[in-house]
């Protein structure tokens, strides 16, 4: 097999021609790279050969892109490099950037826990959860949430703030069981929860007391 043709495509991607019919289009660097030219022979192991490399350039690529948007664990490159070419070369990929320190899970871990437990409010066990759908370990995860520290009446202070209302005047305790949900979906334990919950109505109940003249 042959190259009968090269054709410029767009940008810089080229259409090869094989014994005058279409083979691919190829990027410059990898036509380059394999000193493919007009007459060169071809082998059947030598084609798949070229087109691995292009699949390895077009994830590469991509995988840069995804990096250059918002940071990304491994796991979550190759999940979406997967969708394009196959998961060895994805892993392949996701390797080589790691090497290079563009994927960093642990430090993309403590990143997202402080993400969730600081700003979403979220308890371990949904931090953790959540973490591990972005593709980091859960060995990680865990360990990146336990490093963060946040503010010792935190739980209350959100309890105050999100379920105030519910507990007010909250005779029947119907308040006080929807706000302990609300927090435990958040992934707080419950005797956590119910401790921040009871706390907050306390604060409630002593704002509410008339002042003494």
């Amino acid at each position: 097999m042959k190259i009968t043709a090269i054709t410029k495509k767009n940008g810089t991607r080229w259409q090869i021609d094989v014994d005058d019919e279409y083979w691919t289009v190829l990027d410059a660097e990898i036509i380059v790279d394999h000193h493919l030219k007009t007459g060169v022979e071809l082998t059947e192991e030598r084609m798949e050969e070229i087109l691995r490399a292009a699949d390895f350039r077009r994830a590469r690529e991509r995988a840069l892109y995804l990096l250059d948007y918002r940071d990304h664990s491994r796991g979550e490159i190759v999940e979406k490099l997967c969708r394009n070419v196959d998961r060895e070369i994805a892993e392949e990929v996701a390797d080589k950037l790691c090497e290079l320190g563009l994927i960093d899970d642990e430090a993309y871990a403590r990143k997202l826990a402080r993400h969730f437990v600081l700003d979403k409010k979220y308890g371990p066990r949904r931090a953790v959860f959540e973490m591990c759908r972005k593709g980091i370990d859960s060995g990680t995860a865990a360990e990146a949430v336990d490093a963060v520290e946040p503010e010792e009446d935190f739980l209350e202070e959100l309890a105050l703030r999100k379920y105030g209302r519910y507990l007010e005047d909250d005779a029947d305790g119907k308040g006080r069981d929807k706000a302990i949900r609300g927090l435990m979906r958040l992934g707080h334990g419950y005797y956590d929860a119910a401790a921040a919950v009871d706390a907050a109505a306390a604060r409630l109940m002593e704002s509410d007391q008339p002042e003494d003249e």
